[in-house]
């Protein structure tokens, strides 16, 4: 029988692509995407069996009796090989849909050794991950070791092979990749811990020695970070919950490395102690991914450090869309923070609804004071919940400047517009008091969401401080080459700019996903933000934006309204929620786009041609824009000969006149 296990063989070393460029994503549940960018429908279970199979051969021949006992098993039926040719003929169908009736499948082919999936290995999504996790063992720089890991990881999407759960012959190639996967995260905290980050990896190490308690570097690298960021307590605490772990599931003491630096933390060896001569990841790589560009906005903020260091305060505020790099922006400042030897302290304002109050900034005083941590989570308490929170907001002012009265300090909020209305009014009252302690307080928030609440009157505390406000755009194409691999296309690189508009993540998704001569594929992670951001829309506006999206990039709004049967205004009034969440841009009167070629394909994967032109017969073959008249009594005429007039706007619903009064044509003798 045909071995199964995945060949230590590496992408490099394997032959050119037979068959044609489609990817094969098997780390998680079964994906195929077409050289399209659109995504196969490969059939039934025992269809997507076969097809798993055949991917686990990594381009080697499997014989037909082994497939049938793979499928099967013990039972197969009287006429297996029949149903196994038919599961083959159905595969070649999806997998080649532009193949010639009776012309010889350049994909799954049949020889004398049995059925082969011919593919490139980049092709395969197991290829490129263990080829990333060789080069994060292999790099020497703690940076590049990052970046190679965080690579490797994102390919990851669940439990590999998800089709052929529970099937024994799967054991050997499930724990190869398994460990593979368990050592690339070890490698990516310890570049992290390496890059003195110690800090953000704390709460990552404390779930993964609880998922893996038996591994002990895990363990060493907990207690490491623990004492890093100065819990020494806990970091020795650490290490005795895994010696009492090993004793009692394994009868052993712990290794060596364990022992060791329990006796430096003990004795508080200097090598422990962040290296503050390490040179910091530069703007080239921070962590583990490129940042590209803003120079400009990296020079403001270096200034605030200055600042900070003669002692005086400093308040920015980091805005843009989803994936355009604010994240980024702040840890490479923290990062230069750390060069000069600042307090640096991070805190990621959670999404979840229930988040208790001032959790982000409980986070950032226990990380700059550790020895405020507390049993109950609280930094106060008191009876009055008004005076309670008074009471926190000058606690946290004098921490804060008792911190700085040490080295200066440097505070990031991230997600600011997912902060709790506490928290939110904390950083009001610091930006309208804060005066002369060395603070430099840097938040992030999304700027595709209408302030409300207490976000509003933070915005505006921070604009009466004279905060420094950056808003990030998308990269050029000069910056966003920089992204890619040298040897990229010129072609590829402004395809690239194009779909994304320079939005970083984006692009790193689609750079880090693209199949093999593919330019329209849709990364997973893409898909995950932009399907995530419609989500948050009414559900009139996404139907009406899909509706749109039929078109192409670019849409004319009194098209789309006539087709959905809506006057401009009801129409307008649907789409204002995709403009305020900058899905969508008026590019020129009456006619809009959607900001990046991603989101519209994104809302029409998967949408085929038939599909298309029963949801919207007239746009899917676009017709040219036509102009309303009005008579001189009110009545709408259409100047296109072959279509009615569009129903006359309900101006009093519409809720941006500036734009609905674009739409109005000047009567004979009206107003010029």
């Amino acid at each position: 029988m045909t071995d199964l296990v995945p060949a230590a063989t590496t992408a490099a070393a394997l032959p050119a692509p037979v068959g044609p460029n489609v990817d094969f994503r098997v780390l998680g549940p079964l994906e195929v995407v077409g050289d399209d960018g659109r995504p196969r429908e490969v059939g039934t279970h025992k269809q997507r069996m076969l097809l798993n199979i055949l991917v686990l051969a990594e381009g080697r021949p499997v014989p037909a009796a082994t497939l049938i006992d793979r499928i099967w098993g013990d039972a197969p039926p009287a006429e297996a090989l029949g149903a196994l040719q038919v599961y083959v003929s159905n595969l070649r169908r999806a997998l080649e849909p532009g193949r010639r009736p009776r012309a010889r499948s350049r994909l799954l082919t049949f020889g004398l050794a049995g059925y082969r999936l011919a593919v490139d290995p980049r092709q395969l999504d197991v290829t490129r991950f263990l080829d990333l996790v060789a080069e994060a063992e292999q790099a020497a720089d703690p940076t590049a070791v990052e970046r190679a890991a965080t690579r490797a990881l994102r390919l990851w999407r669940g439990e590999p092979y998800a089709d052929l759960a529970g099937q024994e012959y799967l054991t050997a190639a499930l724990a190869h990749l398994t460990e593979a996967r368990e050592r690339v995260r070890e490698l990516r905290v310890s570049a992290v811990i390496g890059q003195n980050r110690h800090h953000e990896v704390v709460g990552e190490l404390e779930a993964l020695t609880h998922e893996h308690p038996l591994r002990e570097r895990l363990w060493a690298l907990r207690a490491l970070a623990l004492y890093r960021c100065g819990r020494q307590g806990e970091a020795l605490d650490a290490l005795r919950t895994a010696r009492r772990i090993l004793a009692d599931e394994l009868g052993i003491d712990p290794c060596d490395e364990l022992r060791d630096l329990e006796r430096d933390i003990l004795r508080q060896a200097p090598h422990l102690r962040p290296d503050r001569t390490r040179p910091t990841p530069g703007p080239a790589t921070v962590s583990g991914r490129v940042i590209a560009g803003r120079r400009a906005e990296l020079a403001s903020l270096d200034h605030l450090l200055d600042e900070a260091s003669a002692g005086q305060p400093g308040f920015a505020l980091i805005t843009g869309e989803p994936g355009i790099g604010k994240t980024r922006l702040a840890e490479e400042v923290a990062a230069q923070a750390r060069k000069r030897g600042h307090g640096v302290a991070i805190a990621r304002c959670p999404a979840a609804a229930r988040a208790p109050d001032f959790w982000p900034w409980t986070h950032l005083l226990r990380q700059l004071i550790p020895s405020l941590t507390a049993p109950d989570g609280r930094l106060i308490t008191g009876a009055d919940p008004e005076e309670t929170e008074f009471r926190m907001y000058e606690n946290t002012a004098r921490q804060l400047t008792a911190a700085a009265s040490q080295r200066p300090v440097l505070v990031v909020l991230d997600d600011l517009h997912w902060a709790d209305p506490s928290s939110l009014r904390l950083l009001s009252h610091l930006a309208q008091t804060f005066t002369d302690s060395g603070v430099t307080v840097v938040a992030t928030a999304r700027d595709c969401t209408t302030p409300a609440g207490a976000l509003t009157d933070t915005f505006e505390a921070l604009a009466r401080r004279r905060a420094l406000r950056l808003p990030l755009t998308g990269l050029t194409l000069p910056e966003l080459a920089q992204l890619a691999p040298a040897d990229t296309p010129e072609d590829d690189l402004r395809s690239l700019h194009d779909r994304t508009a320079g939005n970083p993540f984006f692009a790193t998704e689609l750079i880090d996903h693209r199949p093999v001569g593919s330019a329209r594929a849709i990364p997973p992670g893409v898909r995950d933000v932009v399907l995530s951001r419609i989500s948050r829309l009414p559900r009139p506006t996404a139907d009406l934006l899909r509706l749109a999206a039929t078109t192409g990039g670019e849409f004319d709004l009194a098209q789309v309204a006539r087709v959905a049967g809506l006057s401009l205004g009801a129409a307008l009034d649907r789409l204002e929620p995709a403009m305020t969440a900058a899905l969508i841009t008026e590019r020129s009167p009456g006619c809009f786009g959607f900001a990046h070629a991603v989101v519209q394909e994104t809302l029409t994967e998967g949408m085929s041609s038939l599909r298309r032109n029963c949801l919207n017969p007239e746009i899917a073959q676009p017709i040219s824009p036509w102009k309303n008249t009005i008579t001189s009594n009110g009545t709408t005429l259409a100047s296109h000969p072959h279509h009615p007039a569009v129903p006359t706007m309900n101006t009093s619903r519409a809720r941006r006149p500036d734009l609905v009064s674009r739409y109005h044509c000047r009567r004979p003798g009206g107003p010029g």
